[in-house]
């Protein structure tokens, strides 16, 4: 395989994995100024992925979904925050050897301003890193499992589902866009890929929100490459989410629960018919 290739696809899965770890942290920080500074940055390196993914395209590879390992160490903010301005610095380091290797004048572009986000991101964990040692409070600390609010199974289950389904959907679309040579057909699956990741984000914001983890892996993704496969295969990942859904809405028993996931499940029915609509047009 083409060594550039390879180092891109190297820095696809650090971006992949910097983008969870940063969303763990923010949705476990809670609402606040803090957790909103997190969650932009994470989105950032969702377009860092997407960037690179689209140069091993552009270079003839195939773009991954693979992961690395996510740091899950640390039990007070202060360690979360310098965990990620460790994972900052490591970024920092792998694209300035990048740069000194690359010739393409687009791809170098491309690079140093990924590096530029990455060199802002690390001073602003260093900053969030040096704010909450200084806190030595409580408010630095991840609450005690048993002062989490309570959360029945049907409601647990329904939520830890969403959250890796939603990861799948979100990851299943892009590789999708990544690969489709349709531009109208790219386009929309990188839309929706954004939709799940919001979906995503609600659903992991109430796990944290109730003192639980979120789950951290996807269900498998299908990874079709030929265009009508693809978009049948995301046709079906709808149909399966909106009866799951469905099932949920009937067993939950939190109200404001069940009018997120029926809010959700109509975007999925949009995502089908949009899908469906694509499939037909693909098929002339």
């Amino acid at each position: 395989m083409n060594e550039l290739v390879k180092m891109l696809q190297k820095a696809a899965k650090d971006e992949h994995a910097a983008v969870i770890q940063y969303l763990r942290h923010a949705y476990m920080l809670g609402e606040g100024e803090e957790a909103c500074e997190i969650e932009a940055i994470a989105r950032d390196e969702m377009r860092h992925f997407w960037m690179l993914s689209r140069w091993i395209r552009k270079l003839g590879g195939t773009p991954t979904i693979e992961r690395n390992p996510v740091d899950l160490g640390g039990t007070a903010i202060s360690d979360w925050m310098h965990r990620d301005e460790e994972a900052e610095k490591r970024a920092i380091a792998l694209y300035r050897d990048y740069i000194a290797h690359i010739k393409d004048p687009a791809l170098k572009a491309d690079i140093e301003r990924i590096l530029a986000d990455e060199e802002n991101h690390r001073e602003i964990f260093a900053h969030l890193a040096g704010k909450f040692r200084r806190l030595q409070s409580a408010e630095g600390r991840v609450p005690p499992q048993s002062e989490a609010p309570s959360l029945l199974p049907a409601d647990r289950e329904a939520l830890e589902w969403g959250v890796r389904h939603e990861y799948t959907a979100l990851l299943q679309y892009l590789f999708h866009s990544f690969m489709v040579k349709d531009e109208e057909a790219s386009r929309q699956l990188e839309l929706q890929a954004i939709n799940e990741m919001q979906h995503f984000g609600w659903l992991a914001e109430e796990l944290a929100g109730k003192g639980r983890e979120m789950p951290l892996e996807p269900h498998p993704a299908d990874l079709s490459l030929e265009p009508s496969s693809m978009l049948r295969a995301d046709i079906k990942l709808e149909q399966d989410t909106i009866r799951k859904y469905e099932h949920f809405i009937q067993r939950v028993q939190d109200a404001k629960l069940k009018k997120l996931l029926t809010f959700i499940q109509n975007h999925e029915m949009y995502h089908e018919g949009l899908f469906k609509r694509l499939l037909s047009q693909l098929q002339g």
